[in-house]
Formats: structure tokens, sequence, C-alpha cells
């Protein structure tokens, strides 16, 4: 009990003394904690935006050479509500890829497409309802052929919601067939998740391509209430699902099962979770969180450093005060844990101001619109930025500035204690 009460009276009594100890602590945690909410809020909207892309968690794939399609589909989706968890939302979807055979056009403006996803709005609104729409919405009713157009693309035609334009697209029997689309909503660039890709609905585009109403080539599954799955998860899902149909392994990238398929029999399934399908992106990913990692990292060494070698000379300095306990018969323990309790406290005073700042960085930042940088809207949410509080990563980061820290402010009072009560009152502080 004396030992904090002798660190808290000290750490007041010389208040001046530790300022810059604690603008350091201050500063260094703000802004650490800052960049590691915003990278993971970053991160979290990057992942949204893939989920909207590939259309769930999970996709289901087929090897066949006919466009990928799933055999009586429906069936297998009877299979998985099975399977699946009550929380899972299967659906059914048509990517095709558009090549050099689809364009937009209005009034003598044309656009090349890459991806036409054919999608069930209704089904798949809960992930529609993520979309960055810059105008309208994605309430798009089955059978309609009102679409969801790039801001980019929409920029370029000249076109607005409520507009129609002109598909123009190469049918299954190798003729031209041209259609009219009404503009439902635009949404912003998200880059490599939709400048070149329409969202369509699924029906209107099976019957404009000449496609069997029931083709399907992508079954999505999605989990709305959950963040992310992990591994064990999705292992125990494959497992189920090799009882039921023939399937390829697990895989960290897509294209090792594109490389394989041609060497499998027809109807071999492939289960790919989203990481699976984020490999394009994944040197994104990593390179974000490695500058992230590398700023917090040095912002802490900065912090154990500078009050480590500050507080060094400040017990050097404190010395004669040092021998005065020790004269007064105060054990070593005592006094060490007094000074560390000192430092301690000094260290959760600045760790909290800075842990408030960083909320409060984060809250005024996430009221600014950057939709009006390019190519950033992978990373935004609305347009905003949405700081997500990672609660392993809070608990890591002042770990290791208090406790690194701790020990070399330990080391330093270590060494003063181990020298005889008279030569420690002669010295001067």
């Amino acid at each position: 009990m004396i030992e904090t009460t002798l660190g808290f009276r000290s750490l007041i009594y010389r208040k001046k003394q530790y300022i810059s100890l604690f603008l350091i602590c201050f500063f260094g945690t703000a802004i650490s904690l800052f960049s590691l909410f915003m990278s993971r809020g970053m991160l979290d909207s990057l992942n949204e935006k893939a989920l909207v892309y590939y259309g769930g968690d999970l996709v289901v794939m087929s090897n066949n050479h006919s466009d990928r399609f799933i055999p009586d589909h429906k069936n297998m989706i009877e299979k998985l509500k099975k399977i699946m968890p009550s929380d899972a939302v299967i659906t059914e979807r048509y990517d095709f890829s558009a090549g050099t055979n689809v364009s937009l056009y209005y009034e003598g403006e044309e656009v090349l497409q890459r991806v036409i996803k054919a999608v069930d709005f209704e089904k798949e609104s809960y992930l529609f309802a993520k979309m960055n729409m810059t105008e309208g919405n994605a309430a798009i009713e089955a059978g309609s052929n009102k679409i969801l157009l790039s801001a980019p693309i929409a920029k370029k035609l000249g076109v607005k919601c409520g507009d129609s334009i002109t598909l123009y697209l190469r049918t299954l029997t190798g003729y031209i067939n041209t259609v009219d689309l009404e503009i439902n909503g635009i949404f912003s660039d998200s880059s490599v998740f939709g400048m070149y890709t329409t969202y369509i609905n699924l029906d209107f585009m099976r019957k404009t391509y000449g496609y069997d109403y029931d083709f399907t080539n992508r079954i999505c599954i999605g989990f709305p209430e959950r963040k992310g799955l992990n591994d064990k998860f999705i292992a125990d899902l494959q497992k189920k699902m090799e009882k039921e149909f023939k399937m390829f392994p697990l895989v960290d990238d897509k294209r090792i099962f594109y490389d394989s398929e041609w060497k499998l029999s027809e109807d071999t399934f492939a289960l790919i979770p989203l990481k699976s399908n984020l490999t394009d992106v994944k040197i994104l990913k990593n390179a974000m969180s490695a500058v992230i990692m590398l700023i917090i990292v040095l912002l802490v060494l900065i912090i154990n450093a500078g009050m480590g070698s500050t507080y060094r000379v400040i017990v050097m300095k404190r010395i004669n005060e040092i021998g005065i306990y020790m004269a007064i018969g105060m054990k070593k323990t005592s006094i060490i844990a007094s000074l560390l309790l000192e430092s301690l406290f000094l260290l959760l005073s600045g760790c909290s101001a800075g842990l408030v700042i960083s909320f409060v960085l984060c809250k005024i930042f996430s009221t600014v619109n950057f939709s009006f940088i390019p190519g950033f809207s992978i990373f935004l949410t609305k347009g905003f930025l949405n700081p997500v509080i990672y609660g392993s990563g809070l608990f890591a980061v002042l770990f290791s500035i208090i406790f690194v820290t701790l020990l070399a402010v330990f080391y330093s009072v270590y060494k003063c204690v181990n020298i005889m009560p008279c030569q420690a009152i002669s010295t001067n502080e």
C-alpha cells in the first residue's frame, strides 16, 4: 500500500518533470491506435466489396466445361440447405464473362463490359445494402430489365438513374441481340470489384443470352450475421459436402481449381471461400497491413526508447532520494515497486488519454466523405471511412507499450538500488 501511495504522490509532485514522458506516450498511443482502427475498417470495407462481387462468404462452382453450368442446381441447393447452418443465405448466380462481345450504348457512346453478374436482388438484398450508391438503389424485382452500373461507366456514357441504355451482345446461338436496359442504381467505382461490371436480374439475363430459365454457374452462400468464417468451420462444411457431392479439395487460390478442372471428371464441384477469391488483392491487403504494422511498431519503439532512456536519467538524478529510503530501512523491493508503480501510473494516464484521442480522431475522419479520391472507394463504406475497434490489436499495442517500457524502467531502477545507502545519500541529485 505504501508503495502505491509513494508512487502516486511522487508522480503528482514531479508532474512538470514528467510532462514530456506523458506527451510521448500520449501521442504515440493515439497515432498507433488510430492507424490500427482505420486500417482495420478499410480492410473490412474491402471485404464487404468482395462479398457483393462474389456473392457471399462461400461459392460453389462446377468444372463443367459449358460455362461452368451446375446441373440440377435446385436439387443441390436443397441439399445444401440441410448441410449449412440455419443462418446461411443460399442464392444462385450467373456470372457472364463478357469479353469483347458485350457493350453498352447510349447516344453514340460505347463502353465494353468485363463481367455481367446476373443475380437475385431480393435474396441478396443484405449484400447490396452495403454498396456505395451515388444514385438510386438496388431494389430490382425479378424479371426486370433494370440494372446497377458503376459510376465511372455512367459518367463515360453520360447517363443517370432512370435513363435507358442499349445492351449489345452475341447470344448463345451466335446471333446478335440488343435489349433496352433501365439504370436503377449507380454505384461508386470499387476498382478491383466493379468498374467494368454490371449487375442485372438473373432471369432477365438468362432470357437475353438464350439460356434455359434455370441456368446457373454459381451457388453463393452468405452469412449476414457473421463477421467472416474461420478455417475450421469451412473445413467442416467441406467434409459434409463431400458426403453428398464429388468435391475438389479446399484450396487457398481458386486458380488451382481452374488449372485442374480439365483433369477432373464431369460434375466435380469446388467450395471456394472468399479468401480464395481474393488472391489478386492479397498483395494489396498484405502490403497495407505491413505498412500499418511498421508504423505501429516504430511508434511503440519510440515510446519504449524515449521513456526508458529518459526515465533512466530521472532515476539517476533521484539516487539521493533512493539512498534516504534505504537508510530509513525501506526494502529494495519496496523501492523498486514504488518507482515502477510511479512509471505505471504515468503509462496508464498517457495510454488512456491516447486511447480517447484515437477515438476522437476516428470519429472526425469518419465524417469526411473521401469518395472524391480516385480508386479509394474500395476502402470506403457509403463513401466514408468506417473505423473498426480491433480488441486484440488494441490489447497488443497497449501491452507492448506498458510491458516493454516497465522492463526498461525496472533495469534502470534495479541498478540504482544495488548501491550502499551512504553512497547513494552522498550523491547530489
